[in-house]
């Protein structure tokens, strides 16, 4: 889903200024957010809360009237109407805003009903719906690809295609002469191209290159192959946070609730399980705008205001799945008069807020207001010293392996708060978090080996 997005956004404004640069700059201040941005989130938005999707989308679109290059004539007609109808398009806003489906139905029968029901409310002619299910169909493979094999060999990725093809009928054997600087809107004219695109291309980042400098539909071919390309290589970090660095906060909302819920490790793909699960982690359990963290500016938010337990939303530390460990951890005044400042968020991927009374330094999850650690300190002489720190097991949920990986992790959080060295106390989370991980893997494998002596004697 960010994989359309991002095409979209790289695309946008090349869309009425084409370029056959492949080395064009992926963003820049001329870049927004499209139409097919709106619809891919109003798609999301729909399924995490169970609407229908025409209601979901006409929603978003008046919320946003004027977006970067407007609406289609028709389509722009159906958002300003009061009682929309399907007006037997076939354009290829049925499959640019589609991707989400994939994601959240990996049944492939299911997601093509679906797939069906999101076009038709708008783009009900059959090459409408084809244009859209035919894309849900290429990315549910390749997600089916990704999983058994990170690496998805060009022999994989033809497989993929040839389903396609086989599915819709489209012809993907395209000449480029034939459709560079071709301008076309429907889905027959769009779709093949993007799979032929996905077919000539190693990486996301190449993907979304090609398709933008073909100079087409730069935006729109840029979403329906970038929402393909996602489910093959996976976003580049940096593409992922620029991305969502141009939207709106409850746009950015309903994208990170929406990964959280149902995509989960797959947001981003790493060189392996261990790379993406640490990936994966970093966007989680990053502290402060990780936007600014990714082009090496100071991430932490202004502490003009001090935080109190009525700054955010909390939930009590509960009273059971809790661990109670026992540390002596010096603080100088110095850190400690910056951590009663407390943290206040002031980005959507800043997951943190953090206050700080007499007695307790307390780190809760920002989004939830779930409690994640209770840190107990005292005064010593000169400087403090946190002696019992109070860890939430719920933190497994995003990657947080044990009492000492969680120590680990809330060590991190102070230092970066402090303005210590973050990046070398993320680092030592990782190195104690791969130390777990190896355990119980060891501990795994002596236990299916005893199981398997024992049902062969």
């Amino acid at each position: 889903m960010l994989g359309a997005i991002t095409g979209d956004i790289v695309g946008s404004r090349l869309e009425f200024n084409p370029t056959n640069d492949y080395n064009f700059e992926l963003f820049t201040d001329e870049c927004g957010f499209t139409d097919d941005t709106i619809c891919t989130v109003a798609i999301a938005d729909a399924i995490l809360r169970n609407r229908e999707f025409g209601d979901s989308i006409h929603d978003w679109c008046r919320r946003y009237p004027h977006p970067m290059g407007g609406y289609g004539g028709r389509f722009a007609q159906w958002v300003r109407s009061d009682n929309p109808q399907p007006y037997n398009s076939y354009g290829n806003g049925a499959a640019m805003r589609v991707s989400p489906i994939a994601w959240a139905h990996l049944n492939l029968g299911g997601a093509l009903s679906l797939a069906e029901d999101s076009a038709s409310c708008t783009h009900n002619h059959p090459e409408g719906i084809k244009g859209a299910q035919t894309t849900v169909m290429a990315i549910h493979y390749s997600i089916e690809a990704h999983t058994h094999n990170p690496q998805v060999s060009q022999k994989e990725i033809k497989r993929i295609l040839d389903e396609c093809v086989k599915f819709s009928g489209y012809n993907i054997n395209i000449r480029k002469e034939n459709v560079e600087n071709r301008f076309d809107e429907t889905c027959q004219g769009t779709v093949p191209v993007a799979l032929w695109i996905i077919g000539q291309s190693t990486s996301f980042e190449d993907a979304i290159r090609r398709a933008v400098s073909l100079g087409a539909d730069a935006d729109t071919l840029g979403a329906i192959v970038g929402s393909i390309a996602e489910a093959i290589w996976g976003i580049p970090e940096e593409m992922q946070v620029k991305a969502l660095e141009y939207l709106p906060d409850e746009m950015k909302s309903v994208v990170l609730r929406f990964y959280d819920r149902f995509v989960k490790n797959s947001i981003l793909h790493g060189d392996g399980e261990k790379e993406q699960s640490q990936a994966v982690m970093l966007w989680k359990l990053g502290l402060g705008n990780m936007g600014k963290l990714f082009n090496g500016e100071d991430p932490m938010p202004d502490k003009t205001n001090v935080a109190t337990s009525t700054s955010w939303k909390t939930e009590p530390m509960p009273p059971t799945d809790i661990s109670r460990i026992k540390v002596s951890i010096s603080v100088t005044e110095k850190d400690m008069a910056i951590i009663r400042k407390g943290h206040i968020p002031e980005a959507m991927e800043d997951h943190w807020f953090m206050y700080c009374d007499d007695e307790y330094i307390r780190y809760y999850r920002s989004w939830s207001g779930m409690c994640a650690f209770e840190a107990h300190f005292h005064k010593e002489d000169d400087h403090y010293v946190i002696d019992e720190i109070c860890i939430n097991h719920a933190l497994i949920e995003f990657g947080v392996n044990g009492d000492k990986t969680g120590v680990a992790l809330f060590l991190h959080l102070l230092i970066a708060e402090v303005g210590g060295d973050s990046m070398a106390a993320w680092q030592a989370y990782l190195d104690k978090w791969d130390e777990t991980n190896q355990k119980y893997a060891k501990q795994e494998a002596t236990k299916g080996d005893h199981e398997e002596s024992e049902s062969n004697v």
